[in-house]
């Protein structure tokens, strides 16, 4: 019979950011803590030797008022301060007939808009009117998100809250680049980091975040060095430093209820139960229905709000190494890359990034390239090199590649052609594609899909689904709460809120 041989104050299943913060916070107020990541808790992957990030997209929130809060508490404000700086080079916005190639802050963007769209007067008051309204949102965003109203388990779902914020938020309905024609290319230029840096469908994204997001975006980009897998280690080494444990080889068998309360683990393979006073979630809950998180014992709300989450899209990512020589000595470190298509539809966007690589006369050209739900990744790695090529991003490079691997499609290291170049029969790990999430219910506030609240008592949500559209921004604001259900903190010094103050 199993018995339980460990007791936690708190168990985190997971290894998205949301449940890292959570842990770190938790675990730093003096609470015993243990993480069961089910995957790459540090966001990278490893393959032959080299180890590559799951994710590219840079760090851009870590100035805002959920990440100022976490890093003060966790006394890494300073350090993330000196690490965290705006992107120093161009960013190339390849578009089917176009290119926009900006610097940082946009500042170019004037002179680069006068030479794509050289008879179009209306350009410069539309792209101001963006920026205006840009602006007027950070000025209601900044205060909410740095409330503890909002940083409760129903703060993004009580009505009276919702009620009160949403009638200071932008409309749905807002046209912030107006007089602008709906269908101008200014407009996918000023989105076409969205679906990369959050991840709602843009089709369900809030008018408000977006808002926000394409103006962090066009205010730098920033990032830091490491990207979001440098964020996790330090994560990690402040949940470790506070005594808390991370058990990368654990596997969670079930989720233990008593008297309609989550009391503990079960593991995979082992004998031994976990015990523990409070549980998050930090991994898509839809991937658990399967396996630990028994759908019978959910509340009928919960499982139906689950139920409701499909994927709307998937970002699949791949890095490869190229001889220096096989770049065009005119691509800058980060293009972006838009097909034919509508303005919200995210699918065929290529992100592409280009970095050191393993030597002085190679490069790192890492993608990310978002495809349907459910795609076929077969010879997409080809596809991709072979698309890039054509628009001119990399052009003939296919000759300069020494390998190409991706974590999703289960293949071993290749070249340009498709052929084997691994050294060692073993492919890796095959890892899951993020997903953009599209939900049957309107999600809160354009932003919000799951309450930290789950309806069982000591069980929250801790996740990218709890906020996903305001990416690692929302992951830390759901930490944030996550945490406070497990253990409340003193009130924060951030919490200054003239909007929420008479709640």
């Amino acid at each position: 019979m199993a018995t339980t041989t460990n007791h936690y104050d708190l168990i985190v299943l997971g290894s998205d950011v949301a449940g890292l913060v959570a842990a770190a916070l938790v675990a730093r107020r003096g609470k015993r803590v243990l993480v069961i990541p089910h995957g790459p808790a540090d966001g990278s992957y490893k393959i032959e030797g080299r180890t590559l990030p799951l994710r590219i997209a840079p760090v851009l929130h870590m100035d805002t008022a959920p990440t100022a809060r976490v890093w003060t508490e966790l006394g890494l404000a300073q350090q993330v301060r000196r690490l965290h700086e705006a992107i120093d080079h161009r960013v190339h916005v390849v578009l089917p007939n176009a290119r926009v190639d900006l610097t940082p802050a946009s500042a170019n963007l004037g002179g680069e808009a006068a030479r794509v769209w050289p008879r179009d007067e209306a350009i410069p008051e539309a792209w101001d009117m963006a920026q205006r309204w840009a602006s007027a949102t950070d000025e209601v965003l900044d205060p909410l998100l740095a409330s503890d109203n909002a940083l409760v388990g129903g703060g993004f779902w009580g009505r009276r809250f919702l009620a009160r914020v949403a009638s200071q938020l932008p409309a749905a309905d807002v046209d912030e680049m107006q007089p602008l024609p709906a269908d101008h290319a200014l407009r996918r230029v000023a989105a076409a980091a969205v679906p990369w840096l959050q991840n709602l469908h843009p089709t369900q994204l809030g008018k408000a975040a977006s808002l926000r997001l394409q103006g962090l975006w066009h205010r730098g980009p920033e990032d830091m060095p490491g990207g979001e897998a440098a964020l996790r280690t330090l994560l990690l080494q402040r949940i470790e430093l506070h005594s808390g444990e991370v058990k990368r080889d654990l596997r969670v068998a079930e989720l233990l209820l008593k008297r309609s309360r989550v009391v503990g683990v079960s593991l995979l393979g082992k004998r031994d139960r976990y015990g523990c006073d409070h549980l998050i979630i930090a991994t898509d809950p839809l991937r658990l229905l399967e396996g630990p998180l028994v759908p019978e014992l959910l509340p009928r709300g919960l499982l139906e709000a689950l139920q409701g989450v499909r994927v709307g899209a998937q970002r699949f990512v791949m890095h490869a190494e190229v001889a220096a020589k096989g770049l065009s000595p005119a691509l800058d470190p980060m293009a972006i890359c838009l097909p034919e298509g509508a303005a919200d539809d995210p699918v065929g966007n290529t992100y592409l990034r280009v970095g050191p690589g393993s030597g002085e006369d190679t490069r790192r050209v890492s993608l990310c390239h978002v495809v349907p739900p459910q795609a076929s990744t077969a010879g997409l790695r080809e596809r991709l090199l072979d698309a890039l090529d054509a628009r001119g991003v990399l052009p003939f490079v296919h000759d300069h590649v020494r390998w190409i691997h991706s974590p999703h499609d289960g293949r071993p290291l290749t070249d340009a052609h498709g052929r084997d170049v691994s050294e060692r029969a073993a492919p890796g790990t095959t890892h899951p594609m993020d997903a953009l999430y599209a939900i049957a219910k309107p999600p809160s506030l354009g932003v919000g899909v799951l309450s930290t609240q789950s309806g069982v008592k000591s069980l929250h949500f801790g996740c990218r689904l709890t906020l996903p559209g305001l990416g690692l921004e929302g992951e830390f604001a759901a930490g944030t709460a996550a945490a406070a259900a497990v253990v409340g903190p003193a009130r924060s010094p951030f919490s200054r809120s003239p909007l929420l103050s008479r709640a």
